[in-house]
C-alpha cells in the first residue's frame, strides 16, 4: 500500500460490543479542510452517534458527493 500520499484517521474502540472494533479512512493529503469536515462527519456516524448529534455538532455540510452517494445507497439496496 502506497502510504506516502495519505494520512490515516483510525477509531478503535475500548469496549467489548458487537459493533465495529476498528474503523480506519485514508485520507489523502491534499484534502480540504472542508473534505475533512466531511470525514469527520462519515466517521461519526460510521461509529453510531445519531444523526442529530451530528447535525447538532457538525452544523450543515455542503457535500458534493451526496447526489452520487444517494445513487449508489439505491443501486445497494435495489432487488
Amino acid at each position: 500500500m502506497d502510504t506516502e500520499n495519505y494520512n490515516f484517521l483510525i477509531y478503535k474502540r475500548g469496549s467489548e460490543t458487537k459493533e465495529a472494533k476498528s474503523i480506519e479512512l485514508k485520507i489523502p493529503t491534499e484534502m480540504t479542510c472542508n473534505e475533512f469536515k466531511i470525514m469527520c462527519v462519515r466517521m461519526a456516524h460510521a461509529i453510531g452517534y445519531h444523526e442529530n448529534s451530528v447535525r447538532e455538532t457538525f452544523g450543515k455540510i455542503e457535500d458534493t458527493n451526496l447526489k452520487t452517494d444517494k445513487q449508489q445507497l439505491q443501486l445497494l439496496l435495489k432487488d
